[in-house]
Protein backbone atom coordinates (compact mmCIF):
# COMPACT_ATOMS: atom_id res chain seq x y z
CA UNK A 1 0.00 0.00 0.00
CA UNK A 2 1.34 3.41 -0.94
CA UNK A 3 2.04 5.87 1.86
CA UNK A 4 0.48 9.19 0.89
CA UNK A 5 -1.50 11.89 2.62
CA UNK A 6 -5.13 12.16 1.52
CA UNK A 7 -6.80 15.54 1.64
CA UNK A 8 -10.10 14.40 3.09
CA UNK A 9 -13.18 16.57 3.47
CA UNK A 10 -12.39 16.89 7.19
CA UNK A 11 -8.90 18.13 6.30
CA UNK A 12 -10.34 20.77 3.97
CA UNK A 13 -12.74 21.98 6.67
CA UNK A 14 -9.94 22.20 9.21
CA UNK A 15 -7.70 24.13 6.81
CA UNK A 16 -10.55 26.58 6.28
CA UNK A 17 -11.00 26.97 10.04
CA UNK A 18 -7.32 27.85 10.49
CA UNK A 19 -7.52 30.33 7.62
CA UNK A 20 -10.53 31.99 9.27
CA UNK A 21 -8.65 32.32 12.57
CA UNK A 22 -5.61 33.81 10.85
CA UNK A 23 -7.83 36.37 9.13
CA UNK A 24 -9.17 37.68 12.45
CA UNK A 25 -7.61 40.80 13.99
CA UNK A 26 -5.15 40.02 16.82
CA UNK A 27 -7.48 41.64 19.35
CA UNK A 28 -10.26 39.12 18.62
CA UNK A 29 -10.51 35.71 20.34
CA UNK A 30 -8.63 33.23 18.17
CA UNK A 31 -9.27 29.80 19.62
CA UNK A 32 -10.65 26.78 17.78
CA UNK A 33 -11.91 23.32 18.64
CA UNK A 34 -12.27 20.22 16.47
CA UNK A 35 -13.82 17.07 17.88
CA UNK A 36 -14.95 13.68 16.65
CA UNK A 37 -14.69 9.93 16.88
CA UNK A 38 -11.51 7.89 16.40
CA UNK A 39 -10.26 6.82 12.98
CA UNK A 40 -11.31 9.96 11.11
CA UNK A 41 -7.79 11.06 10.29
CA UNK A 42 -7.45 13.72 13.00
CA UNK A 43 -3.82 12.98 13.89
CA UNK A 44 -2.56 12.80 10.29
CA UNK A 45 -4.49 15.97 9.47
CA UNK A 46 -2.99 17.86 12.40
CA UNK A 47 0.53 16.74 11.54
CA UNK A 48 0.03 17.96 7.98
CA UNK A 49 -1.37 21.33 9.05
CA UNK A 50 1.32 21.82 11.70
CA UNK A 51 4.09 21.07 9.21
CA UNK A 52 2.69 23.40 6.54
CA UNK A 53 2.03 26.25 8.97
CA UNK A 54 5.09 25.84 11.23
CA UNK A 55 2.71 25.33 14.14
CA UNK A 56 3.54 23.77 17.49
CA UNK A 57 1.69 20.46 17.85
CA UNK A 58 1.48 18.97 21.34
CA UNK A 59 -0.38 15.87 22.50
CA UNK A 60 -1.98 16.36 25.90
CA UNK A 61 -1.54 13.58 28.45
CA UNK A 62 -2.98 12.74 31.85
CA UNK A 63 0.33 13.75 33.47
CA UNK A 64 0.38 17.29 32.11
CA UNK A 65 0.97 20.11 34.60
CA UNK A 66 1.67 23.80 34.10
CA UNK A 67 5.41 23.23 34.44
CA UNK A 68 5.45 20.27 32.03
CA UNK A 69 3.56 22.07 29.25
CA UNK A 70 5.76 25.14 29.68
CA UNK A 71 8.84 22.94 29.37
CA UNK A 72 7.44 21.40 26.18
CA UNK A 73 6.70 24.84 24.75
CA UNK A 74 10.22 26.00 25.60
CA UNK A 75 11.68 22.99 23.79
CA UNK A 76 9.53 23.69 20.72
CA UNK A 77 10.56 27.35 20.75
CA UNK A 78 14.25 26.61 21.29
CA UNK A 79 14.30 28.22 24.73
CA UNK A 80 16.09 27.35 27.97
CA UNK A 81 13.98 24.89 30.02
CA UNK A 82 15.62 25.66 33.36
CA UNK A 83 13.75 27.55 36.05
CA UNK A 84 10.36 27.63 37.73
CA UNK A 85 6.98 27.95 36.05
CA UNK A 86 6.86 31.74 36.29
CA UNK A 87 10.27 32.09 34.62
CA UNK A 88 9.37 29.59 31.88
CA UNK A 89 6.07 31.35 31.29
CA UNK A 90 7.79 34.68 30.72
CA UNK A 91 10.22 33.11 28.27
CA UNK A 92 7.39 31.52 26.30
CA UNK A 93 5.28 34.69 26.41
CA UNK A 94 8.11 36.92 25.17
CA UNK A 95 9.02 34.46 22.42
CA UNK A 96 5.43 34.24 21.15
CA UNK A 97 5.06 38.02 21.29
CA UNK A 98 8.14 38.51 19.12
CA UNK A 99 7.54 35.53 16.81
CA UNK A 100 3.91 34.31 16.97
CA UNK A 101 3.30 30.59 16.41
CA UNK A 102 0.07 28.63 16.22
CA UNK A 103 -0.26 26.15 19.09
CA UNK A 104 -2.30 22.97 18.50
CA UNK A 105 -3.26 20.79 21.46
CA UNK A 106 -4.30 17.27 20.44
CA UNK A 107 -6.10 14.85 22.82
CA UNK A 108 -7.39 17.84 24.77
CA UNK A 109 -9.81 15.57 26.68
CA UNK A 110 -6.88 14.71 28.97
CA UNK A 111 -6.94 18.21 30.47
CA UNK A 112 -10.70 18.87 30.40
CA UNK A 113 -11.13 17.90 34.03
CA UNK A 114 -11.23 19.75 37.33
CA UNK A 115 -7.71 18.83 38.46
CA UNK A 116 -6.25 20.10 35.17
CA UNK A 117 -7.93 23.51 35.06
CA UNK A 118 -4.62 25.16 35.88
CA UNK A 119 -3.24 23.95 32.53
CA UNK A 120 -6.27 25.36 30.68
CA UNK A 121 -5.90 28.66 32.51
CA UNK A 122 -2.25 28.84 31.47
CA UNK A 123 -3.20 28.30 27.82
CA UNK A 124 -5.92 30.93 28.11
CA UNK A 125 -3.42 33.41 29.57
CA UNK A 126 -0.95 32.75 26.74
CA UNK A 127 -3.74 33.28 24.21
CA UNK A 128 -4.91 36.51 25.80
CA UNK A 129 -1.46 37.99 26.37
CA UNK A 130 0.15 37.06 23.04
CA UNK A 131 -2.91 36.96 20.70
CA UNK A 132 -1.67 33.66 19.21
CA UNK A 133 -4.02 31.08 17.73
CA UNK A 134 -4.64 28.09 19.97
CA UNK A 135 -6.51 25.15 18.47
CA UNK A 136 -7.79 22.23 20.52
CA UNK A 137 -8.61 18.78 19.14
CA UNK A 138 -10.39 16.01 21.01
CA UNK A 139 -12.86 13.17 20.99
CA UNK A 140 -16.63 13.43 20.60
CA UNK A 141 -17.20 14.58 24.19
CA UNK A 142 -14.67 17.43 24.03
CA UNK A 143 -17.22 20.03 22.91
CA UNK A 144 -19.65 19.20 25.73
CA UNK A 145 -16.80 19.25 28.27
CA UNK A 146 -15.59 22.66 27.07
CA UNK A 147 -19.12 24.09 27.37
CA UNK A 148 -18.92 23.56 31.13
CA UNK A 149 -16.15 26.17 31.27
CA UNK A 150 -17.80 29.25 29.76
CA UNK A 151 -14.79 31.56 30.20
CA UNK A 152 -12.78 29.24 27.91
CA UNK A 153 -15.59 28.26 25.58
CA UNK A 154 -16.47 31.90 24.85
CA UNK A 155 -13.06 32.28 23.20
CA UNK A 156 -13.67 29.41 20.76
CA UNK A 157 -14.76 31.01 17.49
CA UNK A 158 -14.07 28.12 15.10
CA UNK A 159 -15.85 24.86 15.88
CA UNK A 160 -15.39 21.76 13.70
CA UNK A 161 -17.17 18.46 14.19
CA UNK A 162 -15.22 15.74 12.36
CA UNK A 163 -17.67 13.85 10.18
CA UNK A 164 -17.68 10.21 9.18
CA UNK A 165 -15.44 9.50 6.22
CA UNK A 166 -17.44 9.74 3.00
CA UNK A 167 -17.34 7.94 -0.32
CA UNK A 168 -14.93 10.36 -1.98
CA UNK A 169 -12.42 9.95 0.86
CA UNK A 170 -12.65 6.14 0.82
CA UNK A 171 -12.23 6.10 -2.97
CA UNK A 172 -9.01 8.12 -2.64
CA UNK A 173 -7.80 5.79 0.10
CA UNK A 174 -8.55 2.63 -1.89
CA UNK A 175 -6.59 4.06 -4.83
CA UNK A 176 -3.47 3.74 -2.67
CA UNK A 177 -3.92 -0.03 -2.45
CA UNK A 178 -1.65 -2.36 -4.40
CA UNK A 179 -4.75 -4.26 -5.56
CA UNK A 180 -7.79 -2.89 -7.38
CA UNK A 181 -10.84 -2.47 -5.16
CA UNK A 182 -13.95 -3.17 -7.22
CA UNK A 183 -17.07 -1.00 -6.96
CA UNK A 184 -19.21 -3.42 -4.94
CA UNK A 185 -16.50 -3.72 -2.27
CA UNK A 186 -16.03 0.05 -2.27
CA UNK A 187 -19.77 0.45 -1.66
CA UNK A 188 -19.51 -2.03 1.22
CA UNK A 189 -16.67 -0.05 2.84
CA UNK A 190 -18.66 3.18 2.51
CA UNK A 191 -21.69 1.66 4.26
CA UNK A 192 -19.99 -0.38 6.97
CA UNK A 193 -16.57 1.19 7.57
CA UNK A 194 -16.72 5.01 7.24
CA UNK A 195 -13.45 5.07 9.18
CA UNK A 196 -10.00 5.34 7.60
CA UNK A 197 -8.26 3.38 10.35
CA UNK A 198 -10.52 0.37 9.86
CA UNK A 199 -10.35 0.58 6.06
CA UNK A 200 -6.54 0.69 6.17
CA UNK A 201 -6.46 -2.49 8.25
CA UNK A 202 -8.78 -4.20 5.75
CA UNK A 203 -6.68 -3.11 2.78
CA UNK A 204 -3.42 -4.29 4.32
CA UNK A 205 -4.94 -7.68 5.08
CA UNK A 206 -6.39 -7.85 1.58
CA UNK A 207 -3.05 -7.12 -0.02
CA UNK A 208 -1.50 -10.00 1.89
CA UNK A 209 -4.36 -12.30 0.90
CA UNK A 210 -4.14 -11.28 -2.76
CA UNK A 211 -0.38 -11.80 -2.85
CA UNK A 212 -0.83 -15.34 -1.52
CA UNK A 213 -3.70 -16.16 -3.88
CA UNK A 214 -2.66 -14.26 -6.99
CA UNK A 215 -5.54 -11.76 -7.15
CA UNK A 216 -4.99 -8.38 -8.79
CA UNK A 217 -8.47 -7.03 -7.96
CA UNK A 218 -10.94 -7.71 -5.17
CA UNK A 219 -14.73 -7.86 -5.36
CA UNK A 220 -17.09 -8.01 -2.39
CA UNK A 221 -17.44 -11.77 -2.91
CA UNK A 222 -13.68 -12.33 -2.78
CA UNK A 223 -13.46 -10.08 0.26
CA UNK A 224 -16.17 -12.01 2.10
CA UNK A 225 -14.57 -15.36 1.22
CA UNK A 226 -11.10 -14.20 2.26
CA UNK A 227 -11.92 -13.93 5.97
CA UNK A 228 -9.85 -10.76 6.38
CA UNK A 229 -12.83 -8.86 7.79
CA UNK A 230 -12.58 -11.00 10.89
CA UNK A 231 -8.80 -11.07 11.08
CA UNK A 232 -8.43 -14.39 9.28
CA UNK A 233 -6.40 -14.69 6.10
CA UNK A 234 -7.34 -17.82 4.16
CA UNK A 235 -4.88 -19.41 1.77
Amino acid sequence: MQEAFIETQNYSRLVEAFANLEALPPTAPRMGLAFGNFGLGKTATLERIAAKGDAILLRATQTWSKSSILSKLCLELGLDTKGGSSILYERVRESLLSEPRIVIIDEVDAILKAEKLGVLELLRDLHDETQIIIFFVGMEEANAKFKKHRHYYSRIVELICFEAIGRVDIEKFCELSDVKIESDLLNFFVKKYPNLRQVKVMLLRLENYCEINGYESVSLEIFKNSGVEHGITKA
